[in-house]
């Protein structure tokens, strides 16, 4: 989702699925590749004109400029290959993205690709509205460690085009001229939050007006080591056994977003991410928490901008803390769609590794598929990538995670917290049952 895992990923709702059935698999995705070749040798062309025609309907919540341009291009490059499938792209907001798929289900308005994680959007993939992706050949290109990331059941549901971590982005010629270091724990952090703050720069920048900036900031925080300590948490919570309050890495993660929340602008509940993504980049702050999705944004708004990325370090020794990652911009295949070989197609064509560079090159991003090769990434995203090297990481997705009604509750509880100044921890957790309580009836 954000991205966004996130966005990802807090405001959702509650979708009550159509009824789609069936699916192609690797002998049909076979015959499709013999049949383009057998064009290609007869027509003499490098285009696929001829195997595939129609239509070809995508449906998304993509945002950020470089994303757009990113999907512009690998669509451009797609209907120049395939001339005889023309795509149809529908972009709507994050918040409202569920709300548009029930009803495109329910009115026999099926798209054919959807964008986002299988398991954040489970309650398609157990209804039956998603595609089963395990047999295709093109589910070979992901990285396999990663591939937890979109299996239920053990079966493959998603595509990720790129790796997505959280991090803490920095002005390194801000932090250069107040002699500011990276700091490695948490009392450090704050430390520099302090400093940055007396020089008359805001710490941090956040917008929590849209949701994304939450988080991006409270999945920082909690997805790293809290969460690398307790990962049970979803399971127990869907089961009913524990409640929020029994969670005392839960409680500390918030009281840490509570602590640097007085650090960040004044202004952080009544402007959108976008608004502080772009203080950021014009020199207002020091430090911007938000996924790696971020980092290609604040280029495009000063792409002389000198950044750099740290991991949030939440523990004080700094060997204890982890990053959290997770597979990145995913892409899903609606199950028995109108143009299901179109989208056969589409697939082949995103996972190609040239194509795939393409799409890194432009978004900014780690790419989560093998033999891919791209031009260096911007420092911050080399800084990432390094971090993730150490092997202290979280793959925060690769188990359970909160769907349908319960992402709803905990998105929606997460922003309450955010926009509520004195919202306590205790009422944060009560109002979290009440709201998981809700969903289960």
């Amino acid at each position: 989702m954000m991205k966004k895992k996130w966005i990802s990923f807090l405001l959702c709702l509650t979708v009550v699925a159509g009824t789609l059935a069936g699916c192609g698999n690797k002998q049909e995705q076979e015959e499709a590749k013999s049949e383009k070749e057998a064009s290609k040798e007869t027509e003499g062309k490098d285009t696929k004109e001829g195997s595939v025609s129609g239509e070809l309907n995508i449906v998304h919540y993509l945002s950020e400029p470089q994303k757009i341009a990113a999907l512009d291009e690998l669509v451009a490059g797609f209907e120049n290959e395939y001339p005889d499938i023309k795509v149809n792209q529908e972009s709507t907001t994050l918040e409202n993205y569920q709300d548009v798929l029930k009803l495109k289900f329910s009115t026999g308005d099926v798209p054919d690709v959807l964008f986002g994680e299988p398991k954040t959007y489970s309650v398609f993939v157990e209804s039956g509205n998603v595609a089963d992706l395990t047999d295709y050949d093109f589910v070979d290109r992901v990285q396999q460690n990663t591939l937890e990331n979109v299996k239920i059941d053990d079966k493959v549901y998603g595509i990720p085009l790129d790796v997505m971590a959280n991090a803490v982005l920095y002005n390194k010629d801000i932090f250069e001229e107040l002699q500011l270091d990276i700091p490695k724990t948490y009392t450090e952090f704050m430390d520099v939050c302090s400093k940055l703050d007396e020089a008359g720069y805001v710490a941090c920048t956040a917008g929590y007006q849209d949701g994304i900036s939450v988080g991006a900031n409270f999945y920082t925080i909690f997805y790293g080591t809290p969460y690398y300590n307790m990962s049970n948490f979803e399971d127990e919570m869907l089961a009913g056994e524990k409640k929020a309050g029994d969670y005392p890495e839960l409680k500390r993660a918030l009281l840490q977003w509570r602590e640097i929340m007085a650090y960040q602008n004044e202004d952080q509940r009544s402007i959108n991410t976008d608004r502080a993504e772009q203080m950021f980049a014009n020199g207002e702050a020091g430090m911007l928490i938000i996924g790696t999705w971020g980092i290609g944004t604040v280029s495009n708004y000063n792409p002389d901008g000198n950044y750099g990325a740290f991991m949030f370090p939440s523990e004080e020794k700094k060997e204890d803390n982890r990053i959290p990652i997770t597979a990145g911009d995913t892409w899903m295949m609606v199950k028995d769609s109108p143009n299901h070989d179109a989208a056969v197609d589409f697939f082949e064509y995103m996972t190609r590794p040239d194509v795939n560079a393409k799409w890194c090159t432009t978004t900014k991003e780690m790419t989560i598929l093998n033999d891919v090769q791209t031009p260096e990434l911007p420092q911050a995203m080399q800084d990432t990538a390094a971090e993730i090297a150490t092997g202290r990481v979280c793959n925060y997705t690769a188990g359970t995670v909160f769907s349908g009604q319960q992402f709803a509750a905990w998105g929606e509880t997460l922003l309450t917290f955010a926009v509520t100044p004195d919202m306590t921890t205790e009422e944060f957790c009560e109002e979290l049952d009440n709201r998981f309580a809700a969903a289960n009836k």
